[in-house]
Order: C-alpha cells, then structure tokens, then sequence
C-alpha cells in the first residue's frame, strides 16, 4: 500500500491550529515545543465537519487542537460533547454560519488553499514575535 500523501496546505494548516491553541482545548494538555519551538508536538488538528468537505477543510473556527486520547473521543465517541463544545467556543450564530459553510459547496483550490493556510501561520508568528518584544522590552 503507497503511503498517505500528506497535502501541503493540509500539513501547513494543521501547524497553524496547533500553534495557536497551543494546547488540547478539551483537556488542556500542553503542546510540546517542536523544533522552532512551536507548542504543538502532541496534538492533532481535529476538524469537527470531516476533512472531505472543502468548504470548512481549512476554516479556522472548524477546527481545534486536541491530543490524541480527545481526538479518539471526541472523533467518534462523544461528538455530542464535541457539539456542544464548538457551540460555546464560536456562540450560537458562529455555530449556524460554519453549518452553512459546511452545506455549501466550494471548489477544491490547493494553491489558494496552501497561500490562505501560510498566510495564517504567519500573521500567528509575527504576533507572537510582537507580543515577545513588548514583554521582554
């Protein structure tokens, strides 16, 4: 069996999750520093609407960083929970928009898709750099 192709807007997107949750948002396991020093060895990008769907694949408010033992949990087991807890992190309202933009179609684009994704990571690093400054000044 070939292995699994791993995209690179998928990859890239998954950082950018990890990094800016920082750690487990059911538990609140602390992600370990990777080799630049990113909290997010130890966790997973979790997609509450499935990966298949290209209209929220890469929506930031569709997903969340959870170490693995949540991620089995709240993948399969316990999506009510899962549910609830997307409710009360996005509100009621963020909650019916991203229904909407899982139910709406939308072309799969893996350049665009790979640019939105860096781009994220990115403004994400540069606001920790600015943050570092400003406290350590």
């Amino acid at each position: 069996m070939p292995p699994i192709r791993i995209r690179r807007s998928d990859a890239t997107f998954s950082r950018y999750v990890r990094a800016r949750d920082g750690k487990c948002m059911r538990c609140k396991k602390l992600g370990e520093p990777d080799k630049d020093g990113l909290p997010i060895t130890g966790l997973q990008c979790s997609h509450y609407f499935g990966r298949a769907g290209n209209g929220t694949r890469h929506e930031p408010n569709n997903c969340i960083a959870l170490c693995f033992g949540c991620h089995q949990i709240w993948g399969s087991n316990d999506r009510e929970a899962y549910r609830n807890f997307m409710i009360s992190w996005l509100g009621e309202n963020g909650f019916k928009l991203l229904v909407i933009q899982n139910n709406t179609y939308k072309r799969k684009d893996e350049v665009m898709a790979y640019i939105r994704s860096k781009a994220l990571l990115d403004d994400l690093l540069a606001q920790r750099v600015a943050h570092h400054k400003r406290i350590t000044a």
